[in-house]
Formats: C-alpha cells, sequence, structure tokens
C-alpha cells in the first residue's frame, strides 16, 4: 500500500471521526456523517471529472489537486511522459527504417499475418506496378498470382530463395518473418543474368559439340598413323595424342558441368544405393590406378533420393582427384558414414595436401593450385565445379580439409533421408 493512499484513508477516518462528534454535540450525528461523505463522494467525482479530461487531452502539466489524487496525476503524468518518448524513438526506427528500405534497390514490400501489403518502397512500386492508394492492404497474392508463389506462403519454406517467372520477367524473392505474424517480402529482377547465364550455357555447350567432331577425326588419324608405322618426321604422336584426349576430356566435363547449371533439381529422382554406388567407384579407381596406391572402401547401408550418375560422377572426380595428387604407396580411403548429423562420403588421402589460401576457391572453374603438375596430371581445372554442382541439386555440401604434406579430406554430406532399406554394410 502506496504512503498516499494510507494518508487519504486516515484523513477520512479523521473526517469521519469529527463529523460525528459535531453531529454528535448537535443531536444529529447520521444527518452530519452523511453530509460528510456526501462531500467526499463529490471531492472524488470532480477530481475524476478532471483526470478524464486530462487523459482526452494530455497536457505538460496536470491540474492542481491534493491528496491520493495528486498521486494518481502525477504517476500517470509520468507514465504519458515515458510514452511519449517511446513512441517518438519508435517513430525515429520506423522513419530510418523507411529511408533506408526506400533507398534499396531491391523490391521490398512489408506484408501482415494475413499477407496483406502494409507498406512497400519504390522499387517494389516500379517492379510490381503497386500504388500507394489502392493496393495498400491488398493480398500479396492479388499482385504475384503464379501459384508456385502461393504454394511458397503456404509452405513457409522462407529458408531458401524462390526464382519464377512473371510475365516475361525472372524474379528472385525471400521473405523473412519478423515480429508477432509479419513479415518482409524482398525481390530482385534476375532476368538478364538467366539471359547471360542461357547465353553462356548453350555456348559452351554448342562450341563443345563443334569441337567434338574434329577432334574424333584428329584422334582417328593419330591411330591410323599408328598402325601403319608411319614417318612422322619425328612428330612426338604420343605428345599429339595426350593432348587430343586432355582436350576430349576438357570438352566433356565442360558439356557435363553445363548440364548440371540447367535446373536445380534431377529430372528424375530415385532411391540410389550408396554402397553400391561407392562399390562401382571403387573398382574404377582400381582399374584406373593399377595398384599404384593403397586404395580401400568402407561403407554403410545407406540411400539417397536423387541421380545415380550426377552422383557417380562427383564421387568418380573425387576418387581421380585423390589418385593423381597422391605419391605412389601411398593410401587412399572412401568412405560413407552416417550420424545424427547426415550423411557423409568422401574421399580421404595421404597426398600432397593444399594450402589453406587454396581451399576456398577450389570449386571455381578451372582454378589450379599448380597449374603445371594440374595439366601433367591430366586435370582440367572442373573436376572440383562438377562435384559441386552435383551436390548442389541433391542438397548436399562439400566439405573439404587439408593440411601440406599430410592429405586432403574431401566429404560430402547430405541431410538424412525417411528409412529405406539398402544392401548391407561393406568393407573392401
Amino acid at each position: 500500500m502506496s504512503s498516499g493512499f494510507r494518508r487519504e484513508i486516515i484523513l477520512l477516518l479523521t473526517g469521519i471521526t469529527l463529523a460525528v462528534i459535531v453531529g454528535w454535540l448537535d443531536d444529529a450525528p447520521l444527518g452530519t456523517l452523511c453530509i460528510a461523505l456526501a462531500a467526499y463522494l463529490a471531492w472524488n467525482i470532480y477530481n475524476l471529472y478532471l483526470i478524464t479530461r486530462w487523459l482526452e487531452k494530455p497536457g505538460k502539466s496536470t491540474p492542481e489537486t491534493w491528496g491520493v489524487w495528486n498521486d494518481v496525476f502525477y504517476n500517470l503524468f509520468r507514465l504519458n511522459k515515458r510514452h511519449r518518448k517511446s513512441r517518438k524513438k519508435l517513430a525515429t526506427i520506423l522513419t530510418r527504417f523507411q529511408q533506408s528500405t526506400q533507398a534499396l534497390p531491391y523490391a521490398t514490400i512489408v506484408l501482415s499475418e494475413k499477407n496483406e501489403i502494409e507498406w512497400f518502397n519504390p522499387a517494389a512500386g516500379a517492379l510490381f506496378h503497386l500504388n500507394q492508394n489502392e493496393d495498400i492492404g491488398a493480398p500479396i497474392t492479388r499482385i504475384i498470382r503464379p501459384s508456385v508463389f502461393s504454394r511458397y506462403l503456404r509452405e513457409k519454406k522462407f529458408d531458401q530463395a524462390l526464382e519464377f517467372k512473371l510475365l516475361t520477367r525472372t524474379l528472385k524473392l525471400n521473405i523473412s518473418p519478423f515480429g508477432k505474424g509479419s513479415s518482409l517480402l524482398s525481390a530482385i529482377d534476375v532476368t538478364e543474368r538467366r539471359m547471360l547465364d542461357d547465353m553462356r550455357r548453350d555456348f559452351i555447350a554448342n562450341a563443345s559439340h563443334e569441337l567434338r567432331t574434329p577432334l574424333t577425326v584428329i584422334a582417328g588419324y593419330i591411330e591410323t598413323m599408328r598402325e601403319m608405322n608411319a614417318d612422322c618426321n619425328g612428330l612426338p604422336l604420343d605428345r599429339v595424342e595426350q593432348q587430343t584426349e586432355r582436350m576430349r576430356t576438357l570438352l566433356e566435363e565442360l558439356m557435363t558441368l553445363t548440364r548440371l547449371e540447367e535446373e536445380e533439381r534431377p529430372h528424375s529422382a530415385e532411391p540410389v544405393d550408396i554402397a553400391a554406388l561407392l562399390e562401382d567407384v571403387f573398382q574404377d579407381a582400381q582399374s584406373i590406378d593399377k595398384g599404384r596406391h593403397n586404395i580401400r572402401l568402407t561403407t554403410e547401408p545407406v540411400s539417397l533420393d536423387g541421380s545415380r550418375e550426377e552422383l557417380r560422377t562427383a564421387f568418380v572426380n573425387l576418387v581421380t582427384n585423390a589418385i593423381r595428387y597422391t605419391p605412389e604407396q601411398g593410401s587412399i580411403r572412401i568412405f560413407c558414414n552416417t550420424d545424427t548429423q547426415g550423411i557423409h562420403i568422401g574421399v580421404e588421402d595421404k597426398g600432397i595436401g593444399i594450402s589453406q589460401q587454396h581451399i576456398g576457391r577450389l570449386t571455381e572453374r578451372f582454378y589450379r593450385v599448380d597449374t603445371g603438375r594440374s595439366r601433367e596430371n591430366g586435370g582440367t581445372g572442373l573436376g572440383l565445379a562438377i562435384v559441386k554442382h552435383a551436390l548442389d541439386r541433391h542438397g548436399g555440401k562439400l566439405h573439404i580439409h587439408s593440411v601440406p604434406g599430410l592429405g586432403s579430406l574431401f566429404r560430402c554430406d547430405f541431410p538424412l533421408p525417411p528409412p529405406s532399406a539398402v544392401a548391407p554394410s561393406a568393407e573392401t
């Protein structure tokens, strides 16, 4: 109980006592008490009137009064002052937010809990042809109508960006929930970027296709000359054949990479028996290696949904790299294991290793740590780029750990799929 309230009770009891004493002296204690209580009630009603008027239009000062009502007015004044400061601070934050989003080059829309438009910046107005007077409060699905966007809103898988066609344009958007049910939609027009990507892929695919024919002819002439033991005037046929084969491998890998970049997901996904797939990769590795390394395979019974050929291409590239860059008689381990974090498939070698400064760029096209050594070993600089794209299409990530002189670990991490029956574990 506050001190002001205690004082008010003491004053009330004192007043009642005085009224009773005065009334007793006049032989009318009850009447005097009623008059005193009526006066006290009138005083409180008057203060209620004052506080109601002040609450309707709070000012910088409160009405003059005394007793408990003075404490009430004082506390209300403090609350109102604090509320004004909070509103001013919130208005400042909101103004800054609007100014920053106004300046953003990305289309930005604030959505309500019911996915209705509450606010948008000029970039969004230009991209979606929004009108401030007509579209505020309208459902966003009335503006962005493709069914893929409506499904995106329903499923609420906002951890991934959505790319879709809107009339003649290609848009990429993200939705970020914030506050109580609100969300922030940001979008960008990627039409030109996608057109350039398509042109690049078409050029690589067409150039690769056109170059295959002359390379086939050259390879045929080299083989014929070998069979005929023709005098080549000192021409190093082995060198010519090696470079021809290297060019053929480069074209095949370019076409593979272009095909992987066409879509985010494989055309047809089916359960892939990873143990059986790695057994095939292991057999191919032994055939390529010809006994120069100690290659070992350890697998677990696990299945992944996706393209068997794409996964095989990724794992073969990792094993081939390990064979190329591991000294003879060195050990190479192909493995597959699972834990609570997911499925882990990879290749570990005791090779020459890679400096930390290069690891972040290994999946770039044509990036080589040592250009001369890579060419000498037949590398094209596209193997790990192919691995990365194949993993992206299957929801996987590539983890690389390497120490110069000690070896490297290339591990493909996949999320755990639903349980399924596959072949028993094996170790070869």
